[in-house]
């Protein structure tokens, strides 16, 4: 379980670790080029596909602005493992389409994300071991 936490502003590359069952898990933040903003309904400038009332719509076209003016980005959390500093997987587990840097947010949720995916991220690195291992027998 990862204790550290991203930052409330974050960066491409950002880093928080952890250690589990022997392994040393990374996550990072990582640009998502496969996402648009326009992919995203809840900032859709249509206020009949928001739903929002008008104070909420403001503050969605304020974000949409701030998007635009690379204020904040869409995201990918992926985690690696590594094992006595030997790197066994480079993308144990991964999620993307995230808001980060959002205007109003602390990020916290990419920390939480983080530990959403490191169960997966320990049977990806348990696999990998095995095939490392195998391979050198």
């Amino acid at each position: 379980m990862f204790t550290q936490k991203f930052d409330t502003y974050v960066c491409l590359g950002d880093t928080i670790t952890c250690e589990a069952e022997g392994f040393t898990f990374t996550a990072r933040i990582e640009h998502d080029p496969d996402y648009h903003i326009d992919d995203d309904d809840c900032h859709n400038v249509d206020q009949e596909v928001t739903g929002c009332n008008e104070a909420q719509q403001k503050k969605l076209i304020e974000a949409r602005e701030a998007w635009r003016n690379n204020d904040w980005f869409y995201c990918g959390i992926v985690i690696s493992v590594s094992r006595n500093g030997v790197e066994l997987n480079d993308h144990a587990a991964s999620f993307w389409n995230m808001e980060c840097n959002h205007p109003g947010s602390d990020n916290a949720y990419l920390s939480e994300c983080a530990n959403e995916l490191i169960d997966d991220a320990i049977e990806a690195a348990r696999e990998a071991l095995e095939k490392t291992r195998a391979a050198i027998a």
